[in-house]
């Protein structure tokens, strides 16, 4: 197939999806459309609070006893959000917000006439929110309908603090891994509930030259299998979407934050076995180190690390691998999550420039600074900078030193798109010396170079969103063929998503920053989802589903195709069920063990064979409000030259809210015909959760990994023994499953206090 076909394809699915958007527009669409009117591109908003100063000496109790709560103006007459979007909320909520010289204050009441429990599922802090009755303030700060955060507290007075990038409208709309200081208290009555919270303004990062903020309210009431939104926000759309958002009239503009320093200084102590097989030696240790953040301005931060101490961070859950590639993991450290976007939103998920997981992944990061914000209107920037240590690894090659680079802007245009561009360098320190001194890290390692532009486009409506972008890449090997490119374009509305990607990445493209699987691709494929909104009692939606995506090397010979059609249903209850047949074809470029066990006796797949197969895929998720649910999803079929079964899920009993247990489990079945390998892998990982108090908790983590052949255990206790200041003790010990033989074990203790300065 030519290069004329294939984008020839993508413009006619760009084409049929416009013609539809023509044709679809209805009373529905016209009333979406009078949701975000604009005067002279100028959006004007459904609804307006004031925000008003105060004197008063606000105590956060939870009660609203304050007489100046009274007099506040009011949010109110919230819409429902789920599981219909068409009347007005069952759940009454109001809510109003003050403020004085150094805080923001909200007062939040909650009415709730049902008789039971709230769903909360867990004290712990960062906690999953559709799982949880909630309620949460949603504020843009720069007016700019695209960055924002997000402040949620359940009934039980549980926090969760999150930062919303791209618009809040994706399909994560807030991201929970930022942690901050902010203080809030909850109070249960007859009526329902109320709550009081309290945000410093050096807590956020806005403009204080602007009079209007962007602001949501949402409340989810899980009773009443109810989510309500302050303004009114279509269903298919996230309840966090700034475009939906009202405004927040201040009687003048936000007062500026003041001095503004913190730093977050830890020390840790260790005590560690390694290779019991050999001897019993005890290894102790300790460290010492701090984070620091200085606010530059109201709308700029610095952020320092010295001697970063990552090991009390959460353990990733372990997958299987049968595929021909790496597998992802999220970035879990607090350090590079703030403002993370800026550097980590270029490039698709499968395909990203930046990664920030690569840094000290094989060598301790000794420093790090990052500096992030707003500068001018609708400009953001960001600068990056981490180093690592040269690492002298026992039996494997050693790592040299490294220094990273990161440099990105993001500048508003056209309303809520964005054009934007990164420089990433990857660059070896002392690496002649290095090398004179007997280190031989080959040439091709002495540094690493990525920079290019990505335009991301946001319609005012939320119904169109995509990505372009053009990257290149240079390290000392490689003098051509070291670019890639990429677009993306989705359509969303009421009854139909469509998505269309497409990707070119040469086979000598190198971000070694990056999360590129492989390169030498052009791959390309549309997904179009069809919803029906029946009046049922038990049935929310349904509808199919089609989704394709085809791969071909740079001599456009295909190399992978997929394609699957599927039915799925969504029931009021919170439950879901689908079913897909699927259709794979694979010809490899290399030799391929799917079991990656690369057994005496049997032969990898050659390079150069093609295979076909079907396979059938059944998927459904339980209520999640109840105490016991489960997820379960099961596939089987062909597999390369043989047969393949594969099935996993998750089993999660709570006793709300001190105690949850959550078993992921995974199964996998290869059976391929002689001489190619075959196996059976099964990945179980048991979770244990006690949360004594909102500021107490321990987990337990166990995870049986039979194709790495391994168990883990993670024994992690945290008390949160002031805000964002945090007692850990942590065990962690590895065995071969075979007599559960322990293989290295380790205790760390370690303590870290955030200082205002």
């Amino acid at each position: 197939m030519n290069r004329t076909k294939i984008y020839g394809l993508g413009g006619l699915l760009i084409l049929l999806l416009g013609m539809i958007s023509i044709f679809e527009v209805s009373a529905q669409d016209r009333f979406e459309l009078s949701l975000i009117s604009r005067t002279k591109g100028k959006r004007i908003p459904e609804k307006t609070l004031q925000i008003t100063k105060t004197d008063a000496d606000i105590t956060i109790d939870g009660a609203l006893d304050e007489a100046v709560w009274q007099t506040a103006d009011k949010a109110k007459d919230f819409h429902r959000q789920y599981p219909m979007d068409d009347t007005t909320a069952f759940s009454k909520t109001e809510a109003s917000i003050l403020y004085d010289d150094n805080f923001l204050y909200v007062g939040v009441t909650c009415y709730d006439e049902l008789e039971g429990n709230y769903v909360v599922e867990s004290l712990r802090r960062d906690y999953r929110e559709r799982n949880n009755d909630y309620f949460m303030l949603v504020i843009d700060p720069f007016d700019d309908l695209t960055n924002g955060y997000a402040f949620t507290i359940t009934p039980l007075g549980v926090q969760m603090e999150g930062l919303i990038t791209g618009g809040g409208g994706g399909f994560m709309g807030v991201s929970s891994s930022w942690d901050n200081v902010w203080y809030s208290k909850t109070k249960r009555n007859d009526e329902g509930w109320t709550a009081e919270i309290k945000i410093p303004f050096k807590s956020i990062r806005y403009a204080d030259n602007i009079s209007n903020w962007n602001i949501q309210f949402v409340r989810n009431d899980l009773k009443r299998n109810e989510r309500s939104t302050w303004t009114t926000v279509k269903r298919q759309y996230q309840p966090t979407s700034l475009t939906y958002s009202g405004e927040m009239k201040w009687d003048g503009t936000p007062p500026e934050a003041g001095s503004n320093i913190s730093i977050i200084p830890y020390v840790s102590g260790s005590a560690t076995q390694q290779d019991l097989s050999v001897n019993n030696n005890v290894g102790w240790d300790w460290n010492a180190g701090f984070d620091g953040k200085v606010a530059l301005s109201t709308s700029m931060n610095l952020d320092l690390t010295l001697n970063p101490d990552f090991s009390t961070v959460e353990v990733d859950q372990q997958q299987t691998n049968v595929t021909r590639f790496e597998l992802f993991y999220p970035e879990r450290r607090q350090f590079f999550i703030e403002n993370s976007d800026l550097f980590s939103d270029f490039g698709f998920r499968q395909s990203q420039v930046f990664f920030s997981r690569r840094i000290g992944l094989s060598s301790p990061m000794i420093f790090g600074a990052r500096l992030s914000g707003q500068i001018g209107d609708g400009l953001r920037v960001g600068f990056l900078n981490a180093q690592t240590k040269h690492q002298l690894n026992e039996g494997f090659d050693d790592t040299p030193a490294y220094n990273y680079t990161v440099a990105s802007f993001k500048k508003q245009v056209f309303g809520r798109s964005n054009i934007s561009g990164i420089f990433a360098m990857k660059q070896g320190i002392n690496f002649e010396k290095d090398q004179d001194d007997g280190f031989d890290f080959g040439a091709q390692n002495e540094y690493n170079r990525v920079y290019g532009l990505q335009y991301n486009l946001m319609s005012a409506d939320d119904k169109w969103d995509g990505s372009f972008y053009y990257f290149n890449s240079d390290d000392p090997v490689h003098t051509s063929k070291h670019w890639a490119h990429g677009t993306s374009i989705r359509y969303n509305t009421r009854k139909i998503m469509a998505f269309w990607t497409h990707e070119y990445v040469a086979e000598n493209f190198n971000a070694e920053m990056g999360f590129f699987p492989r390169t030498g691709y052009f791959t390309f494929g549309p997904f179009v989802n069809y919803s029906f909104f029946p009046k049922s009692k038990t049935i929310n939606t349904h509808g199919p589903n089609f989704r394709s995506n085809y791969y071909m090397d740079t001599n456009w010979e295909f190399t992978d195709k997929n394609t699957q059609l599927g039915y799925s249903i969504s029931f009021l209850n919170s439950s879901r069920v689908s079913v897909e047949v699927e259709n794979t074809y694979v010809k490899l470029t290399r030799d391929f063990d799917p079991t990656r066990k690369f057994e005496e006796g049997t032969e990898p797949l050659p390079a150069g064979s093609d295979y076909n197969w079907n396979q059938m895929n059944l998927n459904y998720s339980s209520n999640s409000r109840k105490d016991f649910s489960f997820t379960f999803r099961g596939g089987i079929g062909g597999f390369y030259n043989g047969n393949g079964t594969n099935f996993s899920g998750t089993f999660r009993y709570r006793i709300k809210p001190v105690f949850s247990m959550t078993m992921n489990y995974s199964y996998n079945k290869i059976d391929l015909p002689d001489p190619y390998p075959s196996g059976s892998f099964w990945l179980v990982g048991p979770r244990i959760d006690f949360t004594f108090s909102e500021k107490v908790f321990w987990t337990n983590f166990i995870q049986y990994n039979e194709q790495a052949d391994n168990v883990n255990i993670n024994s992690r206790l945290q008390w949160r023994f002031a805000p964002v200041s945090d007692l850990f003790l942590v065990y962690t010990e590895n065995f071969l499953p075979d007599g559960m033989v322990s293989k290295n074990r380790g205790l760390i203790l370690k303590m870290s206090y955030w200082i205002n300065l």
